[in-house]
C-alpha cells in the first residue's frame, strides 16, 4: 500500500526535529515511558507521566519499582499477565486501565498501553508504552452508577408501581412494585405488556379495550392524573383499586417514551366506598324527619279518600274520591323514586342535565329539613344552565352543605339565612403559578383542589363549568377548621353529633367529578362552599372547550387594589397590570386610606371586605366616597351571602373571587363606566 505522502512527511519531520517529537509528546498523551526488556529493573517514564500522579520527575531515577509500588496490587497482575502474552504473541494487544495512587492519596485511573520493540530475531528487547488520563470519565461513571444504583434501590423499595413504556407500548423499564401489580411479572425488559392483565372501569365493571384503555391513551399523548380503575388478571383473580398516572418523556435519546404510574388505592377506594354509603345512610336518615311527615299527609289522604269513596252513594262523588287517593298515590310514588335514587349505594355514571331540574328535585328533599327560623333562598343566575356529573352524587354533596350550614346557624345561634347560587362560570384559568409557587396561599383563600383547573384543548378555549355555591351568615371557620374542613372523620359538632364525613363526601365528589372545590370564611363573617362542575349539554354529555373572547382591555387607568393576602394581591396586581392599567396595591384599609389623603386620585378601588386593622371593605368604601364622591368603587369576596344590611351605604358590584380573567376584566370595565 502507498504511503499518504503526509505521513512520509511527518515521520521524517520527527526524526530530523526533536521539538516536533516533544509537542505531540506533551499534547496528545499523559505521559510516555519506554522499558528495557533486557535489563528490566530500568524503564525511562516521561515528565508528563509522573506529574500525572503528582510527583516531581525530577525526583525520580526510572526503575521500575517507582511505579510498580503505585498500581493497585490486582491491576499489576493484570498489566504482567498482559505484558507476558503480548510479548508471547504480537497479536495479544498490550491495553487495559489501571488504577494509581497519587501523591496526595487519591485514585488515579489510566489507560495503559504498550508495543514490543523486536531484534532481527523476533525477541521482545524494549517495550513503548503510552498514558492516558481517564480519571473524571471513571469517576463520572462511578457517580453515574451510584446514581444510578440508589433510584434502582428508591424505585424498588416505592410502593408504587413505575412502568416505562416505549412507542410501541412494551415495557422497557419496571420496578418492583410494577411487577408485582403486573401479576408478579418475571420476564426480562423490553417485554410486552401481560395479556392476563387488563384494566375495568369500576362503574360499569367492564373491561376497558381499545382507545378507552389508559395504556393506548397515554402513548398517544393524553396525560392521565389520578384515575381511579380496577386493575385485573383475566383467570378470575380479585381486582384492585389503582390509581393511574402517566407522563410523556421528552428526552429524545431515551428509550422511555411513556411512564406509567400505578398506586395500589384499593383500601382507600373501599372506605371511601364504605363511608359514601354511610354518609349518604346518616342523610336518609335526617331527611326521614323531613319527609315522615308528608307521608303521614299522603297516607291519611288516601285513607279518608277512600273511606269516603266507600260510603258515597254517588257515583260521581265516589269517582273524585278515587281520583284524590290516586293523585297522593302518584305523589308517594315520586317521592319513593327521589329517595330511592338519592339512597343508592354504587355511584352512577355521568349525565348531563339541567340545572333547574336538579334544583328543583333537590328543593323538595331539602327544604323540610330546614327549621322555619332559618331562611333559605335558591338562586339560579341563567336557567338555560346543563351540568354535567352524576346528579345523585350531586345532590347529596348539596344536602351536606345545606345541613353544615344549618347545623352551624343552630349550634352557634348565630345567623339566620342560608343562599344556594348557581351560575355559569366562562372558564376556570385561577393562576397555575401561583398554585405551584404559593399553594397554602391559595388555599387560605379557597381553593383547596391540589389537581387544578381542566386543560384546555387549546391556549385560545378553554372548559365552562356551573357553580353551585351555598352560604350561610352563621358563625363562619378559623384558620384550623378551613385546613381540616376536607379531613376525613373531622368534625366540629358535639359528640355522637355527626361523622365529619359530609365535606369529605363533597371533596371526593368534586375530585371524581373533574371539577373544584373553593371554601371561604372568617370568623364573624359566615360561610361559602362553591363547588364547579363541567357544563353540560341539551343533547348529552359534556360541553366541549369553548373559545375564549378576547378580554376588555383598559387605556392606563389608574386602579388601587386592596389585598391583605399576598400572593392573592400579587397574582391579582399582575393580572390587572396585563389588562392595560396602572394598578397600586395595599394591604389593609387603614393603609389605603392614607394613600387616597394624601391625594393620589384614582380611577377605580377594588377592595377585598375581610381585612385587618378595623377598616373593612365596606367601611373603606364609605369613607372613600364620604372624601371622593362618585368614586368608582368594585368589591372582591370569596364569601356570596352579604346583604344589603351587611353592605350598608355604599352598594357596588361585588365580584367573587378568585375569578377568570376576562370576568375579571368585564367587572373592572363595567365599574368604570359607572
Amino acid at each position: 500500500m502507498t504511503t499518504h505522502y503526509l505521513e512520509a512527511e511527518l515521520d521524517a519531520l520527527i526524526q530530523s526535529d526533536p521539538e516536533i517529537w516533544q509537542f505531540l509528546r506533551e499534547g496528545s498523551l499523559d505521559g510516555v515511558w519506554y522499558w528495557d526488556l533486557e535489563n528490566p529493573e530500568h524503564e525511562y517514564m516521561s515528565p508528563e507521566f509522573w506529574r500525572l500522579f503528582g510527583f516531581d520527575p525530577a525526583k525520580k531515577e526510572h526503575l521500575v519499582a517507582e511505579w510498580q509500588d503505585l498500581i493497585f496490587p490486582e491491576d499489576l497482575e493484570i498489566a504482567k499477565r498482559n505484558v507476558a502474552l503480548h510479548i508471547a504473541d504480537p497479536a495479544h494487544p498490550y491495553d487495559q486501565v489501571v488504577r494509581y495512587r497519587c501523591a496526595d492519596g487519591q485514585v488515579a485511573w489510566v489507560r495503559c498501553r504498550g508495543l514490543a520493540i523486536r531484534n532481527a530475531e523476533g525477541r521482545a528487547t524494549r517495550l513503548l508504552g503510552a498514558h492516558n488520563d481517564l480519571t473524571q470519565q471513571m469517576r463520572d461513571r462511578q457517580a453515574a452508577e451510584e446514581t444510578s444504583s440508589l433510584l434502582s434501590l428508591i424505585l424498588d423499595t416505592t410502593r408504587s408501581g413505575i412502568i416505562g413504556l416505549d412507542e410501541a407500548g412494551r415495557i422497557v423499564s419496571i420496578n418492583s412494585a410494577g411487577r408485582h401489580m403486573l401479576g408478579g411479572l418475571t420476564e426480562g425488559v423490553p417485554c410486552d405488556w401481560p395479556e392476563a392483565i387488563r384494566f375495568i372501569d369500576p362503574d360499569r365493571l367492564q373491561p376497558l379495550g381499545g382507545a378507552e384503555s389508559p395504556i393506548p391513551r397515554a402513548l398517544a399523548g393524553e396525560v392521565l392524573s389520578h384515575e381511579i380503575l380496577l386493575l385485573a388478571r383475566t383467570e378470575g383473580r380479585e381486582a384492585r383499586y389503582v390509581r393511574v398516572s402517566t407522563a410523556r418523556v421528552e428526552a429524545e435519546v431515551a428509550s422511555v417514551h411513556t411512564v406509567v404510574i400505578l398506586d395500589d388505592v384499593s383500601e382507600q377506594e373501599r372506605t371511601r366506598q364504605q363511608v359514601e354509603r354511610t354518609s349518604r345512610l346518616d342523610a336518609l336518615g335526617q331527611l326521614t324527619g323531613g319527609i315522615a311527615h308528608d307521608f303521614n299527609n299522603l297516607l291519611a289522604t288516601v285513607q279518608y279518600a277512600l273511606q269516603l269513596a266507600d260510603a258515597a252513594t254517588d257515583e260521581a262523588q265516589r269517582r273524585e274520591y278515587i281520583q284524590t287517593a290516586r293523585a297522593s298515590v302518584d305523589r308517594g310514588s315520586d317521592l319513593t323514586k327521589r329517595l330511592l335514587a338519592f339512597a343508592r349505594q354504587q355511584p352512577g355514571l355521568a349525565s348531563s342535565e339541567q340545572v333547574a331540574s336538579v334544583l328543583d328535585e333537590f328543593r323538595k328533599l331539602a327544604v323540610p329539613l330546614i327549621e322555619s327560623s332559618i331562611r333559605v333562598d335558591f338562586v339560579v343566575s341563567e336557567r338555560d344552565l346543563w351540568v354535567y356529573c352524576d346528579t345523585a352524587q350531586l345532590g347529596n354533596a348539596l344536602l351536606n352543605l345545606l345541613l353544615n350550614a344549618r347545623d352551624a346557624i343552630l349550634r352557634s345561634g348565630e345567623g339566620d339565612r342560608i343562599t344556594v347560587l348557581v351560575r355559569g362560570i366562562d372558564e376556570i384559568e385561577a393562576d397555575v403559578t401561583l398554585r405551584r409557587e404559593h399553594p397554602n396561599s391559595y388555599i387560605a383563600q379557597g381553593l383547596i383542589d391540589e389537581h387544578g383547573a381542566a386543560q384546555s384543548v387549546n391556549a385560545d378555549a378553554a372548559y365552562r363549568y356551573v357553580e353551585f355555591a351555598v352560604t350561610d351568615n352563621g358563625p363562619g371557620m378559623t384558620d384550623e377548621v378551613k385546613r381540616r374542613a376536607v379531613d376525613p372523620f373531622f368534625t366540629t359538632k358535639d359528640n355522637n353529633a355527626g361523622s365529619g364525613l359530609g365535606l369529605s363526601i363533597v371533596y371526593g365528589f368534586i375530585q371524581q367529578s373533574d371539577g373544584e372545590l373553593r371554601l371561604y370564611s372568617e370568623p364573624g363573617q359566615g360561610t361559602t362552599v362553591r363547588m364547579l362542575l363541567p357544563r353540560g349539554t341539551a343533547v348529552g354529555g359534556r360541553e366541549a372547550p369553548q373559545d375564549k373572547a378576547a378580554p376588555v382591555t383598559g387605556k392606563g387607568e389608574r386602579i388601587l387594589l386592596v389585598e391583605d393576602e399576598l400572593a392573592l394581591m400579587g397574582m391579582t396586581r399582575d393580572l390587572i397590570r396585563s389588562l392595560g392599567y396602572d394598578v397600586e396595591t395595599a394591604r389593609t384599609g387603614r393603609d389605603a386610606l392614607e394613600m387616597i389623603e394624601h391625594g393620589t386620585p384614582y380611577d377605580l378601588v377594588i377592595t377585598d371586605i375581610v381585612m385587618p386593622g378595623g377598616v373593612d371593605g365596606f367601611k373603606l368604601a364609605k369613607a372613600v366616597r364620604d372624601a371622593r364622591p362618585g368614586q368608582a368603587i368594585l368589591y372582591m369576596s370569596g364569601y356570596t351571602g352579604y346583604s344589603e344590611d351587611d353592605i350598608g351605604d355604599v352598594a357596588a358590584p361585588m365580584l367573587q373571587k378568585p375569578c377568570p380573567p376576562n370576568e375579571l376584566a368585564a367587572a373592572i370595565r363595567k365599574a368604570l363606566q359607572g
